[in-house]
């Protein structure tokens, strides 16, 4: 018996099974383009900055895993920092908590929520109110606002001008779409 007719006898249909190999690789990358492409149309829920009276898009960010974020700025009476820390549920953008230095003017002395002397100076939490319309205005002289996104600090001067308003809302946005707006940024 020749080693061809073994082989026939083998696998019983005289081919060879090495090449149904080349079947598998078409298979395999047909699968991870799917993949590939069902990723990208994906939806995700990105942070997206607006000019509040235009309209106008400035910047988004995907904060990948928690969706949380805070903004932190110096209080323009005060003149000590404020950190507003937020999440992003479902297409709402939901205040949690708010650390600041010092009370006075435009600062709470007195609150609903549970309030705690902390390090950094006073800490009001469980807070979850959700804003309907939260809009900051870039600081121009000390304010210095800071949004801070996935452990990454971006200054609001960095994307929009001085005095301007920013509106920040949700959106759910194809992975492919932000990526091309924002890159691996």
């Amino acid at each position: 018996m020749s080693k061809a007719s073994s082989r026939k006898e083998f696998n019983g249909k005289g081919t060879d099974s090495i090449s149904t190999f080349p079947l598998l690789k078409r298979f395999l990358a047909v699968v991870t383009i799917l993949l590939v492409i069902a990723m990208m149309v994906y939806p995700v829920e990105v942070l997206k900055a607006s000019d509040a009276k235009s309209g106008e898009y400035l910047r988004s960010w995907w904060p990948r895993g928690d969706n949380s974020f805070t903004v932190k700025y110096i209080h323009s009476v005060e003149r000590t920092p404020v950190w507003e820390m937020y999440t992003m549920d479902d297409g709402e953008i939901i205040l949690r908590e708010t650390v600041f230095q010092s009370y006075g003017a435009g600062l709470p002395a007195t609150s609903p929520y549970d309030f705690d002397i902390v390090e950094d100076g006073f800490r009001l939490y469980n807070i979850d109110q959700k804003m309907t319309n939260l809009v900051y205005r870039t600081g121009a002289v000390r304010a210095n606002h800071e949004l801070m996104v996935g452990g990454k600090p971006y200054f609001f001067v960095e994307f929009s001008e001085p005095t301007e308003a920013v509106k920040f809302e949700t959106q759910k946005t194809p992975l492919i779409v932000y990526l091309a707006k924002e890159g691996f940024r």
